[in-house]
């Protein structure tokens, strides 16, 4: 049985530095990005990155996913490593649930 809990965040700190949303070690969970840029808390929607790998990059690669307004990203669980996310913008909101 698994009881779902708030993330580590709800938001990225400054541009580019990624923040963990979802802390190791967790039964699940998802990230949501926004659809619409006033939930971001941001003058025009963007794009979020996350990483279950390592630190999140602000462009998609082999390692960080981007996420388009209004997509999920669904927690891989038991994972040892927590999943990251960073925006190009500061204080991009976003949702975060996981499951302890």
């Amino acid at each position: 049985m698994s009881t779902p809990l708030a993330g580590s965040a709800s938001q990225t700190g400054a541009a580019g530095v990624p923040v963990t949303a979802i802390a190791p070690n967790q039964s699940g969970g998802y990230i949501v990005n926004p659809l619409a840029a006033v939930d971001q808390g941001l003058a025009t929607a963007e794009v979020l990155y996350v990483s279950q790998v390592g630190p999140a990059d602000t462009q998609a690669n082999n390692v960080t996913i981007a996420l388009q307004p209004g997509q999920s990203y669904t927690v891989i669980p038991a994972t040892t490593t927590p999943v990251t996310v960073a925006a190009l913008s500061p204080n991009h909101k976003f949702t975060a649930v996981q499951w302890a």
